[in-house]
């Protein structure tokens, strides 16, 4: 299994600069799951126990508020989602929903310690792979931020 989970890390953005081999060690700590078309993924304020990268499908994110839902994005082929409950373990901070049926990548908590037990440089640069992520996400919403709040 770890090699056809290979296959599947094999390209996506997040895995960029890890080298096939590296991808089989990972495959062994991730899981794989499918959902069908309007399946929830996870709720807001749900504990956030995973993170997912999308391989199939596309996924919508909502942000409630006092105005009810808004729609935060649509992510597709490759998107990362969930990483921040992942890293931080603090609950979920948005809704996310299949817009198509879907399939992804997990990993979760467990999956984390274990990769970091087992090879500590190769989840050393899973994580920093995942603060470049975070970073450059920050980055487009600050911009966002900005543009929201010129006159």
């Amino acid at each position: 299994m770890s090699r056809d989970m290979a296959e599947l890390l094999d390209g996506l953005d997040l895995f960029a600069g890890f080298s096939y081999p590296e991808l089989q060690s990972i495959g062994r700590f991730v899981g794989y799951r499918g959902l069908k078309r309007g399946e929830l993924v996870f709720s807001e304020g749900d504990p956030g126990a995973f993170m997912l990268i999308l391989v199939e499908g596309q996924l919508s994110i909502y942000k409630g508020g006092e105005c009810g839902q808004r729609l935060l994005s649509y992510e597709g082929r490759g998107r990362v989602v969930g990483e921040m409950a992942l890293l931080d373990h603090e609950r979920r901070s948005a809704s996310c929903i299949a817009d198509s049926d879907c399939l992804f990548v997990t990993l979760d908590h467990a999956g984390l310690d274990r990769l970091a037990e087992e090879f500590p440089g190769l989840a050393y640069r899973f994580a920093l792979s995942l603060a470049r992520l975070l970073s450059k996400r920050l980055r487009r919403t600050s911009g966002l931020l900005v543009e929201h709040l010129t006159p």
